[in-house]
């Protein structure tokens, strides 16, 4: 078998985006695209571009001893915030994740790098993420 990474959109809508992202890990750590912004600029009826995503809430269950690391894409990534364990992370208490679209690189799509693979084990992974699209006119 080879690692396997899945996104499976839960909701989709002109301003929200459910998205769920499980994980299979038998031969490595990964570095993946896990939210490609490419994959919802069809989906939109408001006016703008689709530029990003605010993250309001991230649930997971990660494997023992891994650790993700989720990140909006750009040529030096900016972290949005590192997950191990199982947990829920409730940001929209501060107005949730919002991305510097102003980096260098930005392109608005999220990656998901894990570490801690275990040689020789199978490793697995859930996380929900419910975000906000951010459009620019």
């Amino acid at each position: 078998m080879a690692n396997v990474l899945d996104t499976q959109v839960l909701e989709e809508g002109p301003r929200n985006l459910v998205v769920k992202l499980t994980g299979v890990l038998d031969t490595s750590d990964i570095s993946e695209t896990a939210i490609d912004i490419s994959a919802y600029t069809a989906n939109n009826d408001v006016n703008g571009i689709l530029s990003g995503f605010r993250v309001d809430l991230i649930e997971y269950s990660i494997g023992k001893g891994l650790e993700i690391q989720l990140a909006w894409m750009g040529n030096n990534p900016e972290q949005i915030t590192p997950i191990s364990g199982r947990g829920r992370i409730v940001a929209t208490n501060y107005g949730g994740f919002i991305p510097d679209q102003t980096r260098n690189g930005y392109n608005g799509s999220i990656s998901l790098i894990t570490t801690g693979y275990p040689a020789g084990s199978i490793q697995n992974f859930t996380v929900i993420m419910e975000l906000i699209k951010l459009y620019t006119v």
